[in-house]
């Protein structure tokens, strides 16, 4: 059957738990996820806080439906379907009738338990909020992803490839490999920086950066070309504003002689946002949520 939408789900799950005396969460959970027959790979499917997507909206449903009273906790964990839950579901509303008539209900408990208006989210939705959260978050990733790569083709000739140079071995220093140089253009072999991983530098990465436009292709000869430029040394890494070609890519993983690593432009700009380089922290919010397990038996 699949993951229900987070609107299907409030209809769904308060169906489940009428035909149970009392259940708690983890019941709950437990019963969409075998009532959906769900598959391996749709039980994996997490949240950015690993969280499997189905649990994520069942837990919201939960909670949603008992803050409209369709169902009431009634001692540590465990939850009771009441009157007006099972009211509503001999309504045979549809799905959305279901979500919009919840809505109301809810907006209504929280009022009367607050004493005031307080705005109040729709509840038909495809998502659970954790997982509109996580789209939120994704967005304004990849909107800093294509300023980061704006800013590093912004700068033209040399000079945007020599700051290229320095970018990429700044950033493996900051994923700790070791101390980054940018090597001298007129004497770099094909390499334009070098990581000494220990302090004599006896087992160094070499890298070759080439700041293309995001159309170009970095092909099979120019990986060769790399591979030949490492010599005797085992570790390198290939580093592009563009992509590679399969060609390419199968080439570095099957290259017997040497570790080659390829990095395209996404993944650089990824891994510049996961080490904070060429990027600051804005604001901090932590997201909690509550601990089920400590208020459940």
């Amino acid at each position: 059957m699949g993951i229900l939408s987070q609107t299907e789900m409030f209809k769904f799950v308060l169906e489940i738990m009428s035909g149970y005396p009392k259940f708690s969460r983890r019941q709950a959970k437990s019963a969409v996820c075998e009532k959906l027959n769900l598959s391996d790979e749709e039980q994996n499917q997490k949240t950015s806080s690993e969280i499997p997507i189905y649990e994520s909206r069942t837990g919201w449903a939960v909670s949603w439906l008992c803050d409209a009273g369709y169902i009431d906790r009634v001692s540590r964990g465990t939850y009771v379907i009441t009157e007006k839950g099972k009211h509503i579901l001999r309504e045979n509303l549809s799905v959305n009738e279901f979500a919009r008539k919840l809505q109301i209900e809810r907006n209504n408990q929280m009022q009367r338990e607050e004493g005031h208006a307080s705005e109040q989210e729709s509840l038909i939705s495809d998502i659970s909020p954790t997982e509109r959260l996580d789209s939120i978050v994704n967005e304004m990733q990849n909107q800093l992803s294509h300023e980061i790569m704006n800013a590093i083709m912004s700068i033209e000739g040399r000079e945007g490839d020599t700051f290229f140079e320095k970018i990429v071995t700044d950033l493996l220093e900051k994923m700790g490999y070791g101390k980054g140089t940018v090597t001298a253009a007129s004497n770099d072999r094909g390499i334009d920086g070098i990581i000494k991983t220990d302090p004599l530098g006896f087992n160094p990465i070499l890298i070759q950066a080439k700041r293309y436009a995001r159309g170009h292709s970095v092909n099979r000869p120019e990986i060769q070309s790399f591979a030949g430029a490492l010599g005797a040394v085992t570790r390198g890494a290939f580093i592009t504003t563009s992509y590679f070609s399969r060609g390419a890519i199968e080439f570095a993983q099957n290259y017997p002689h040497s570790d080659i690593v390829l990095i395209d432009g996404e993944r650089l700009t990824e891994l510049m946002i996961q080490y904070n380089l060429g990027v600051s922290v804005e604001r901090e919010i932590f997201i909690k949520r509550i601990d089920n397990d400590y208020f459940e038996l």
